[in-house]
């Protein structure tokens, strides 16, 4: 049974977001990778400590209030970009960052964390531009983006050395052509990436499945 916490955001990409009672979230993930659906479902790993099994994608989504409390500013170490991230990330972007400008394909951070505010204006302003149902198809309803986990980056440059070695610095292409919009909802997003860890990207790579069917397996197995 859910329960409702509330009404969130306001105009066309407003919605309810619907927490679930413990019993359900047991069997949330149980069966195949579901079909594709827009909801407004709090998704259950919602903690900082669950950055790396947090699924979202147009079903489930994290609360408005759902900040990182260890988001540092990009510029304050040295990498090439605008925005801050959660302090976790920072070591292997960095890295990262250094390697890909030695290997001749620098890149630049242009979006990092992003409020469920921001992210709402972004909707909206595609929503605008294009319509409700080509916006939906191409950028996350606000609670439903990963770059609101503060541990998610969409970049200038690069993307060619970041979709054959980020995997190595423990970052994870979410919306990968292959996989999209079939099994990831969203229509394929070359500069979009989320870090999960050098063990889980490497992980997740050799499954072959994209990052939303390796979360819920990853739910399912618990």
């Amino acid at each position: 049974m859910a329960l409702v916490l509330g009404a969130v955001g306001t105009g066309a990409a407003s919605g309810v977001v619907r927490a679930l009672a413990p019993a359900d979230s047991a069997s949330l993930f149980d069966g195949p990778l579901a079909d594709c659906r827009i909801d407004d479902r709090l998704t259950p790993h919602r903690r900082p400590g669950d950055w790396a099994r947090t699924l979202l994608d147009q079903e489930y989504a994290l609360a408005p209030d759902d900040v990182p409390s260890d988001l540092v500013s990009l510029a304050d170490h040295g990498i090439d970009g605008q925005g801050s991230l959660r302090s976790l990330v920072i070591d292997d972007l960095a890295d990262m960052s250094r390697d890909a400008r030695a290997g001749g394909a620098p890149f630049r951070v242009t979006s990092a964390y992003r409020s469920y505010q921001h992210q709402e204006r972004t909707f909206a302003s595609l929503e605008a531009a294009y319509g409700h149902d080509e916006a939906v198809q191409s950028a996350a309803r606000p609670g439903h983006s990963e770059h609101q986990l503060g541990t998610t980056i969409d970049i200038d440059g690069g993307e060619a050395w970041l979709a054959t070695n980020a995997w190595r610095y423990g970052f994870v292409m979410s919306y990968p052509p292959e996989h999209s919009p079939g099994t990831t909802c969203y229509k394929p997003e070359a500069w979009h990436f989320r870090y999960l860890g050098r063990e889980a990207a490497r992980d997740i790579r050799e499954s072959g499945l994209s990052l939303r069917a390796w979360l819920w397996e990853l739910q399912a197995g618990d």
